[in-house]
């Protein structure tokens, strides 16, 4: 039976567990330092892995027609130059009085 989603892999955890141990007992970063100096290729290798291949992004997307003034105008002015909100500003202010 799968795990369900969003729950921690516990044998994925207790595994990094037993590597940052064994990584310490073997003298941590300085004694890597010293094998990636050896091992250039080797090392670099291993940190192109671990590079993420993919990212996740969440994407929450609203009808603008349940958007407040507030929030449009706050959306407006971050895509705005300082010029162009002073412009926006004036111009609502027209409309307003």
């Amino acid at each position: 039976m799968p795990r369900p989603r969003g729950v921690p892999n516990k044998i994925g955890a207790q595994v990094k567990e037993n590597i940052v141990a064994v990584f310490t007992r073997l003298g941590g970063t300085a004694a890597m330092a010293g094998w990636a100096r050896r091992n250039q290729t080797e090392f670099y290798r291993l940190y192109a892995r671990l590079i993420p291949s993919e990212s996740t992004t969440e994407i929450n997307l609203r009808d603008v027609r349940d958007l407040s003034t507030e929030e449009l105008l706050a959306m407006i002015r971050a895509g705005q130059s300082p010029a162009e909100e002073a412009e926006l500003n004036g111009e609502l202010a027209d409309e307003i009085h």
